[in-house]
């Protein structure tokens, strides 16, 4: 009977331990998606007269630190000459042709987080080790951003501001990536009323 006593007992001290493990893996995600935490954001020059563009030029080189997946790239340029083609732009050649110039690029920075491992040391006098509870992942995120100078400003080696900026941030290594790249060029677009 002694030792059922000291079972029970012993049951009971970790008993909390196992409750707070139980309820720690039970936590709410709220129903959200990769693409739930995409942000874009538009800058523009509000002296600047959209009204007079009707030609671009953009090279189909992406400026990037890093290399990136070419159907990452593929969508980018699809998505950004559908969008200017849409606001009856038209594609030129060569740059002496456009009114403004397009450039496209890219950064990604990849984060790892150790968390660490540990034990429950020395809980209620055992010294025993459970859970370990330790956990290791990484993750990459990318922004993506869209420039548009205008060709007569814009000289080589000057410090002129774009006329249209467009920053789009995001998970880049989860998810549909390439449906969320049109997704957010797409919401670039929209939320710039004035480039029509």
């Amino acid at each position: 009977m002694t030792n059922f006593k000291n079972f029970f007992r012993k049951f009971l001290y970790s008993l909390p331990v196992l409750m707070l493990v139980m309820i720690s893996s039970c936590y709410q995600d709220y129903g959200l998606e990769t693409d739930n935490y995409d942000v874009v954001v538009t800058l523009y020059d509000n002296t600047y007269n959209f009204q007079n563009v009707t030609k671009y030029f953009m090279a189909d080189s992406l400026i990037t630190g890093n290399s990136i997946d070419a159907s990452y790239k593929n969508a980018i340029f699809t998505n950004v000459n559908e969008n200017l083609v849409a606001l009856g732009w038209t594609k030129v050649n060569t740059t002496a042709e456009a009114d403004v110039i397009m450039s496209a690029g890219v950064t990604t920075t990849t984060t790892y987080v150790d968390n660490g491992g540990g034990c429950w040391w020395d809980y209620y006098g055992y010294y025993w080790c459970y859970p370990d509870y330790g956990y290791d992942y990484t993750y990459t995120t990318g922004t993506l951003f869209l420039l548009m100078n205008d060709r007569a400003s814009a000289v080589q080696g000057s410090n002129n501001q774009p006329e249209w900026v467009a920053a789009i941030n995001g998970l880049a290594d989860q998810g549909n990536v390439v449906s969320r790249i049109n997704t957010t060029v797409d919401q670039a677009f929209s939320q710039s009323p004035y480039l029509k």
